[in-house]
Formats: structure tokens, C-alpha cells, sequence
């Protein structure tokens, strides 16, 4: 809990707009005679409370600087830089109970043991504590904290009932800690390249429902699911989520409009409408602009250099991992330099800071 239960960001939902504090985000803002007004800039930072329980990979996120791993200076130096992101506009950071991808080489991807879970459901409380000092942070610069609870490279390893479980007590864990500042993204991009049946989009409900199902005081948390496609528009999860949030990986600006369109068009999201969130996309801006041309938050990823994945702009694999820590490029290859110190981070601040102007 933070400090004396004294909270300072309370965030809520008014049809597809967010509010914070009883006040529209970007509270009368406009971009080229575009509704900015109740969105939500958002970066994937999902490495944030990052450690690895394996020595045999922990050893490749070791600083250049110190030639350690340090899971605490990771969100140290995170939390540090955050009010850097909210003076540029951001008011939304994604942080992951599991993680994302760093090097995607797959004996490494398959290898590597990051999770704020135990295999049956538990909480791992160092996680805890440094989710924590994200949300602490967050809270006292009046930002959102989107939690995603499941990686597919982590929780392969956990059973659906542990699943469950495990989605209950981190839901109970965030309402315990008083903080209102959170939204929720139950699963990392829900698809039948999962290998599971619970994370089909046609099943990813029953993981929605689990978080759903925990309240206190009759508070719950906001909760969807992430997805790279558009299955889940003809699902029960449409029918039951809080927040939409389509990804963009890959995605040209006009196939990123269509797949928002899709999404505004289904049955379920005119009977009750709800924010559109792009927690993950790419380094485009082109696309940041269409997600505005469609009233939907966009959000911004930076994988960096030295890892298997290839961005629709940037080949992150045509160059190793830097070896000074200053030159750390991206936001999820390991270790990170969170600061915005590569022009590939700068063009997105700035760019959000022009849009958001000083309403934000």
C-alpha cells in the first residue's frame, strides 16, 4: 500500500474516454481538429519489473557498466524516469507480471524463468514490491500503470487451474494496494499459436472473468485482453471486457484504421461502448496518427538492437546489443537504458509532446 493509503490518481471510464481524477484526460485537447480529449499515450514497458530465476540466462542482462544483473536497479532506473515520459505527454506506461520477449533466439526464449508467479498460481513477492514502486511512482505523477498478467513463454509452464488462480490473487494483490491507477491486460496477444486451449481467443473469457471475479468493497479492476488479430471481435471476451486493445505489430496506418473499425463495428462494442487501446504497436508514428484519426490510444514499442525481431520499419537484428550502457537502444531487449536516449525514442516523446501540447 502506498504511503498512509494517500492515493493521488484515481482513474476511470466514461464510454470510449478515459478520466482522471473526475477529469477527461488531455482535458480539451485537440490535434489537427482531432478529439484528443480522453485518450491515453501509452509506451510498452513491459520489462519493468523484470528478473530471470535462471542463472544460465540471467548472466546475458547483465549491465555493460557493472557486468551484473540487477532486477532493482532495473526499476530503479525506470521509476526514475518516468515523470521524463509524463512531461512529454505519455500518461500510460504497460508493465508485464511476466514480461515480454528480449532475445527471441528460441533455446534462449524457451529458457528464461520470469514470472511475478509460481507455477501454482502463488505470488512471488519481489515482484510484488517492485510492481509496487511502479505503481507508488506512477500514482504521484498522475500516470496509469497497464498490468499484463500472462507472457506465453512463462506461463507455458503453469496449468490452466494454476492459471486461474494465479489471475485471482494478482487481481486481489492490485485492489489490495489501494492504488486506482491500473488497468489490466489479462493476456499478451490471446491466439491459437498459444498452444492452449484457455488462451484461444474463444476461451480467453475464463482468464477476463477469473480477474472480473475479484472485488473489494465492490470495486473491481478494468480488464481486456490484448490480440494481434481480429478473432476475438466475434467472442465472448468482446462481450465482457472492460477495454478493447487490438496491437498493431506489423500493421500499415490504413490496416491499423481497419482493424479499429472492426472493432467499433462488432455488435457487443455498440451495445457498450469502451476505450480502444493500442498497448503495443511498433516505432511508426504514422500509425500513432491513424490510431488518432480514430479516437483510440496508441501505444508505442522500441524492442532495441541485439534481439530476433524484426519491426514493419526496423530490422532489430542487424545490429548486437550495445556495449556501452548509454547506447542501450529500445525498450524490452535486456538490460535497458530507460532514459530517452536514441533518436528512435525521442521521435516518439516529441512527437507525443507537439500533440498533446499543454493540456495534457
Amino acid at each position: 500500500m502506498s504511503d498512509k493509503g494517500v492515493f493521488k490518481t484515481e482513474l476511470s471510464i466514461n464510454g470510449e474516454s478515459f478520466y482522471i481524477n473526475g477529469k477527461a484526460t488531455y482535458e480539451g485537447c485537440e490535434y489537427d481538429g482531432r478529439k484528443i480529449e480522453g485518450l491515453l499515450f501509452n509506451s510498452r514497458m513491459i520489462q519493468a519489473i523484470f528478473d530471470d530465476a535462471n542463472p544460465e540466462t540471467a548472466k546475458l542482462w547483465r549491465y555493460p557498466d557493472t557486468g551484473v544483473w540487477d532486477p532493482q536497479r532495473n526499476t530503479d532506473e525506470f521509476c526514475a524516469q518516468l515523470e521524463t515520459y509524463r512531461d512529454h505527454g505519455v500518461l500510460g506506461v504497460t508493465v508485464g507480471l511476466q514480461g515480454g520477449g528480449s532475445i527471441y533466439t528460441k533455446d534462449i526464449y524457451d529458457s528464461y524463468l520470469n514470472s511475478a508467479f509460481t507455477l501454482e498460481g502463488e505470488l512471488v513477492p519481489a515482484y510484488v514490491e517492485r510492481l509496487h514502486q511502479v505503481l507508488k511512482r506512477a500514482d504521484a505523477l498522475g500516470m496509469v500503470v497497464i498490468v499484463n498478467f500472462f507472457y506465453v513463454s512463462q506461463v507455458k509452464r503453469m496449468s490452466d487451474k494454476a492459471v486461474l488462480k494465479a489471475a485471482e490473487n494478482g487481481a486481489a494483490m492490485l485492489l489490495e494496494s489501494g492504488y486506482r491507477n491500473i488497468l489490466v491486460d489479462a493476456v499478451n496477444e490471446a491466439n491459437k499459436y498459444w498452444g492452449r486451449d484457455i488462451f484461444l481467443p474463444e476461451n480467453v473469457h475464463r482468464v477476463i472473468e477469473a480477474i472480473q471475479s475479484v472485488s473489494i468493497n465492490g470495486r473491481r479492476l478494468p480488464v481486456g485482453a490484448s490480440t494481434l488479430g481480429e478473432e476475438m471481435v466475434n467472442c465472448r471476451s468482446i462481450e465482457i471486457e472492460d477495454i478493447a486493445l487490438p496491437h498493431g505489430n506489423h500493421l500499415s496506418p490504413l490496416q491499423l484504421k481497419n482493424k479499429i473499425r472492426l472493432i467499433r463495428g462488432a455488435k457487443a462494442f455498440k451495445k457498450r461502448p469502451r476505450p480502444i487501446i493500442v498497448n503495443e504497436d511498433g516505432i511508426a508514428l504514422e500509425n500513432l496518427y491513424a490510431g488518432i484519426d480514430e479516437y483510440t490510444s496508441w501505444g508505442f514499442y522500441c524492442q532495441g538492437y541485439g534481439s530476433d525481431y524484426n519491426d514493419l520499419h526496423i530490422d532489430w537484428r542487424e545490429r548486437p546489443r550495445e556495449t556501452e550502457y548509454d547506447k542501450l537502444s529500445g525498450f524490452q531487449t535486456l538490460p535497458i537504458n530507460w532514459s530517452v536516449n536514441t533518436s528512435c525514442k525521442q521521435n516518439f516523446f516529441r512527437a507525443v509532446k507537439a500533440i498533446t501540447g499543454g493540456c495534457s
